[in-house]
């Protein structure tokens, strides 16, 4: 592969246009049997459609034909026809006979040439048709008329901002039912970060990432334009230092300066002074102008405000990400500190009046400061982190360089971070880390280094805290609260219960840490293994009314607890009143970890794409905001309904980063393995699996003490069997079973499972069948109809192989059916497969049978069973047993047992013999 405008990088495709470039090559090499279709790639300017086309070209050298408009011929009939190679126009003078006849007669020929194309047919790529002229549109609209006549494929890259003036027939054409629309997605972290790479910024980080994302709306030419304007050497710290493109600024400036309305330019800087949507009266009010309308009109014409209606009310916002800040670097000091001194005396809330006198201050304020400290306080205590952060941050602004300002600061860092604003919070590490060493300091630190994942640093700086004995009671109970987090994600119950009930003896009964520990007090008995303990704490929590923001950390826990008791329905009620954080100014952290098991519950119960949305909707935000603890479990939902989907795994897991793999906080460590697995899985690596899980057993163990949140040992016995370490899977699925009587039934049910899986694999078909009917009873209710599925197979699999086929089939069906209905593509055709191997009919399809065989010397007639008969085709075929084992998702050793009864059958000693034998055409698998 070549370069193609940043869309390659080394020899991997930008992750987020895989998906548009491997839908465009199934086109192309579908044509030749299915016909020729069009297919309209429809994205903004700069979102990387021309880069797009390139690499179909690169991709496809000897067919791709790429046809470039350009704004100085479209004047000219047939200039862009006779950018194709065998178009019949060949000169000037034949082009400028221009007439009806004539184009008819070019598109019947082109017609002709591509009906008639012997070898690799061509693919037509249109870049900027709005620049091409109207006959050669013509031409090739007659073309695409009768594409399916053909096996030519004709790709057009087409923006809505600029096909207006298309020729109408072109666009009815790019419109028509018939034509794949497909949507050039917006790029995504590990694009950001690739791109970076190519450049030599080995050090972005992921505040710097989501900067770029903002600042360039997802667009890869804008993407590549910022990166082109950071200077060579070290990634900025603060995204505010980022370049804004020259391209950007024009966008947000051009249409105000190109009005040459003074209101309009007033509009504007004070929305980007109020930093939020507002109403017009306010904004009026704040702008000095009595009437806005024409203003108004003129910035929605233009494409710079956008007006929204919300609670009744008509709301103007500024539409690009970057408007504010550009607006606001183009505003003198003067203009700008008047217009916060305005809005101090219009604006509704408290909150926000101290905020812009702060920003109007021209120098220190200490009676403003300590209102500010005041507010930022009381917020704190209403759990309102945000509004803490920007209440700390204003009043470290007005005062002077001193210990009270340094406070200020650190609170400010300490308060974003808590409120999930990780990207924001990073800034101002730096910052943190000058300020002189203090316990205050070591706990703002470990509380940003905890949500960023790096448990060793968060670890250091908690016990460095904890030594130094503060005497300030606060920071002594900020310290207990952080290492009560840490204890949670490192799902160690019994420390988690210990630093929560020191929290909470340093703390008044009314604040944060207080019922922030307490909640989290019920998940570390649940940890311990003590759920009736743990749902009474919760209980007791829920009897006391917590309301405001402080709710979104009990309805947390609460989901928390109920998932873990089983009760899946509460959970998902208890989970979806934690997500939302706008109407009560929550914390994303905690929205997130509650999407993170919403996810995972709604998989659970068979709600897929309820599932995809929510941990795709999470993993988006915790890129934005820079939260990487709660990544990998995001990740772990997203990942599994994908692969099972049968989208391909480099797609799926091509841009993850595996620090999480041995990361000592098991909250990321444990959903990275089981994506990994799953993986695995899909691709029937049986030793893979097993390796991904098997340090689990040390690291997060069931024990009688406790309990782990994860059930992931079912899958590892699977894999272990699977991979033929029969005794190992034993010891594992026993101790599973002793340590798990008293959990919820889903776990018990998995439990069963794995047993019924070791007794099958161990010839016990009685047990295994006990073993079974047990986990089936177990989850016979809605709530479980994914296990309930996976135990379906899993049960169908080990009663095939004790020839119980009937029964089997009756398995296999039941499993099927769910997977159809949730699309796992992948798990229906291992059904399938299953089903076939029985011989029998089912679903109103014919299983492979019993089928014939003859030996080629001898003549003689053999009869090999459905799996002896699935194992001769793909040895034939020169597979490896290995490689038939995952085919067939079976051990290596079934295989050789499977030959071993073939070649005494046809009485062989060898492959090369095997492949002498020649089968009844109706007696291959199916």
């Amino acid at each position: 592969m070549g370069s193609s405008g940043g869309l390659y990088l080394g020899r991997s495709l930008l992750t987020s246009l895989r998906p548009v470039f491997r839908a465009i090559s199934r086109v192309t090499d579908e044509a030749p049997h299915a016909g020729g279709r069009v297919v309209v790639l429809r994205g903004r300017p700069g979102s990387g459609k021309s880069a797009l086309l390139r690499a179909l070209q690169v991709e496809m050298p000897e067919r791709a034909q790429l046809v470039v408009g350009a704004g100085w011929t479209q004047d000219v009939p047939y200039a862009a026809l006779r950018q194709l190679p065998h178009a019949t126009v060949h000169s000037s003078a034949e082009a400028a006979t221009d007439s009806p006849a004539r184009r008819l007669a070019l598109a019947e020929s082109l017609t002709a040439q591509h009906r008639n194309w012997e070898s690799a047919p061509p693919v037509i790529l249109l870049d900027d048709p709005h620049l091409m002229d109207a006959p050669s549109l013509q031409v090739l609209t007659q073309l695409a008329h009768q594409m399916r006549t053909t096996s030519t494929v004709l790709v057009i890259a087409a923006s809505s901002e600029v096909h207006a003036g298309v020729d109408p027939d072109f666009s009815r054409v790019m419109a028509d039912p018939g034509t794949l629309q497909l949507q050039i997605p917006a790029l995504v972290a590990d694009d950001v970060v690739a791109l970076a790479r190519e450049r030599g910024f080995h050090d972005i980080n992921s505040q710097g990432v989501a900067a770029v994302l903002e600042h360039s709306g997802g667009r890869l030419r804008v993407a590549e334009e910022i990166l082109a304007e950071v200077p060579q050497g070290a990634w900025p710290a603060d995204p505010d230092t980022l370049p804004i493109p020259r391209s950007v600024v024009r966008d947000v400036l051009g249409p105000i300066r190109d009005s040459g309305s003074e209101d309009l330019w007033r509009l504007v800087a004070t929305l980007a002074v109020l930093e939020e949507s507002s109403d017009l009266t306010r904004i009026a009010e704040v702008a000095g102008v009595a009437d806005l309308s024409e203003a108004v009109d003129l910035a929605v014409a233009s494409g710079v405000v956008r007006e929204a209606r919300s609670a009744g009310l008509s709301l103007l916002e500024l539409i690009h990400p970057a408007a504010q800040r550009i607006i606001i670097a183009e505003m003198k000091p003067s203009e700008r500190r008047a217009l916060h001194s305005r809005a101090a005396t219009c604006v509704e809330h408290a909150e926000d009046q101290l905020i812009h006198r702060a920003a109007a201050a021209q120098g220190q304020d200490p009676d403003l400061a300590c209102a500010l400290q005041q507010a930022a306080v009381a917020a704190e205590y209403q759990g309102r982190w945000r509004d803490s952060a920007r209440l700390h941050f204003a009043a470290s602004g007005v005062l002077p360089r001193s210990a009270p300002r340094d406070a200020e600061l650190l609170k400010g860092v300490d308060a974003l971070a808590s409120a999930g604003n990780v990207a924001q919070a990073l800034p101002w590490l730096g910052v943190a880390k000058s300020i002189a060493p203090s316990p205050e300091r070591d706990v703002v630190l470990a509380n940003l280094a905890l949500h960023r994942g790096k448990a060793a640093e968060a670890h250091d700086l908690l016990q460095r805290a904890s030594a130094a004995e503060p005497a300030d009671q606060e920071v002594h109970a900020q310290i207990a609260l952080r290492r009560t987090l840490d204890a949670l994600v490192r799902w160690d119950g019994e420390d988690l219960c210990d630093w929560a009930d020191r929290a909470m003896q340093l703390s008044p009964p009314d604040s944060p840490t207080y019922i922030e520990s307490r909640a989290m007090r019920g998940v570390g008995l649940a940890a311990r293994g003590r759920l009736d303990e743990a749902t009474a704490t919760i209980r007791e929590l829920a009897a006391e009314n917590v309301s405001g923001a402080h709710s979104q950390r009990f309805h947390l826990c609460v989901g928390w607890v109920s998932l873990l008791a089983g009760n899946l329905r509460e959970a998902v009620r208890a989970l979806e009143s934690a997500v939302p954080t706008q109407q009560l100014r929550g914390s994303l952290r905690i929205s997130l970890w509650a999407q993170g098991w919403l996810a995972r519950v709604q998989l659970l119960l068979g709600e897929w794409d309820d599932a995809l949305r929510t941990a795709d909707d999470g993993l988006r935000q915790c890129h934005e905001a820079g939260i990487e603890l709660v990544t990998p479990l995001l990740h772990w939902t997203s990942a599994e309904v994908r692969l099972c989907r049968g989208q391909p795994t480099d797609e799926v897991l091509g841009g993850t980063r595996s620090r999480a793999f041995f990361s000592d906080y098991l909250a990321m460590q444990v959903p990275e393995r089981c994506t990994r697995a799953i993986s695995a899985y899909v691709r029937g690596d049986h030793e893979a699996r097993a390796a991904a899980l098997r340090p689990l057993l040390s690291e997060d163990p069931w024990t009688s003490g406790r309990g782990s949140f994860w059930p992931w040992h079912a899958d590892l016995v699977d894999a272990l069997i699977a991979a033929d370490s029969l005794v190992e899977a034993q010891r594992a699925a026993a101790d599973f079973r002793r340590y798990t009587s008293d959990a919820s039934a889903h776990v018990r049910a998995l439990a069963e499972a794995a047993c019924a899986r070791v007794a099958g694999a161990a010839g016990d078909a009685a047990a295994a069948e006990q073993h079974f009917a047990r986990a089936l009873d177990l989850v016979c209710d809605d709530q479980y109809p994914t296990d309930r599925a996976r135990i379906l197979l899993s049960r169908g699999q080990v009663l095939r192989r004790v020839n119980r086929r009937r029964d089997a089939m009756e398995s296999l069906e039941r499993a099927r059916e769910f997977y159809q209905g949730v699309g796992a593509k992948v798990l229906v055709e291992r059904c399938e497969q299953e089903l076939r191997a029985t011989g029998m009919s089912w679903g109103g399809a014919t299983a492979g049978s019993a089928g014939e065989a003859r030996d080629s010397t001898s003549g003689n007639a053999v009869v090999l069973t459905p799996q002896e008969l699935s194992v001769a085709n793909l040895v034939v075929q020169g597979m490896t047993n290995a490689e038939v084992a995952r085919e067939l998702f079976i051990a290596e050793k079934t295989v050789q047992y499977h030959l071993t009864r073939i070649y005494g059958k046809f009485r062989i000693r060898s492959r090369t013999e095997l492949a002498t034998v020649h089968f009844a055409e109706d007696s291959r698998p199916h």
